[in-house]
């Protein structure tokens, strides 16, 4: 069975930290000072002079700890017993396929399916080509 990095099955613990200092550090103090101010558009511009792909990609990780601080508030509702199914209503059923451990797409619980989204995520922001941890390296 798939499961890369067992997480608890009660709270993500995000792995991927913004360094305090440095520069995306300072990207992501002014994205939240901008996002405070309730002008959605003003959020998400593009600081004068920074470079595109390190603004989408300090968003992406803030945005990333953000819904795994929300999951984890709700883990103890959300239950392989209360939730068998990953769904949208009594219409939509979400099953899982990663395209590389699981290429056939599983019928799974929510707690099961949010588990593997979290890990491929995580395992996206982790991956140094996609995501540099260091600055100068530039972001595809």
């Amino acid at each position: 069975a798939f499961h890369s990095g067992s997480r608890s099955s009660k709270t993500f613990k995000p792995k991927k930290n913004i360094p305090e200092g440095s520069h995306q550090y300072e990207l992501l103090k002014h994205a939240e000072a901008t996002l405070g101010s309730g002008n959605l558009r003003m959020a998400v511009m593009l600081p004068e002079g920074e470079d595109l792909n390190e603004w989408v990609a300090v968003n992406t990780v803030d945005f990333f700890n953000q819904i795994n601080m929300l999951y984890g508030t709700i883990t103890d509702f959300c239950t392989e017993e209360s939730c068998p199914v990953m769904s949208a209503g009594p219409k939509y059923e979400y099953h899982w396929a990663d395209g590389t451990n699981i290429k056939k797409p599983i019928k799974c619980s929510a707690p099961k399916y949010i588990d593997y989204l979290m890990t491929w995520v995580q395992d996206q922001l982790d991956d140094e080509t996609l995501f540099p941890s260091k600055i100068g390296k530039v972001t595809p």
